[in-house]
């Protein structure tokens, strides 16, 4: 993961226009892909992009 490419929780929920709370218990589910840093969870912007893409094809 590039230094550019990384986001903290706050960062990646306003990318995903999802509340902190709800994208920490995405985290500690190992619902979005992420990995944990020293007690705080780290996101990839490419990987929560791939993520996205996959979900929109798969439908509801």
């Amino acid at each position: 993961m590039l230094p550019k490419d990384r986001m903290t929780v706050v960062e990646a929920s306003a990318y995903l226009a999802v509340d902190v709370e709800t994208l920490t218990r995405m985290a500690s589910e190992r619902r979005i892909p992420c990995v944990e840093v020293e007690g705080e969870w780290v996101f990839s912007k490419k990987s929560i992009d791939k993520w996205r893409r996959q979900r929109e094809t798969k439908g509801p």
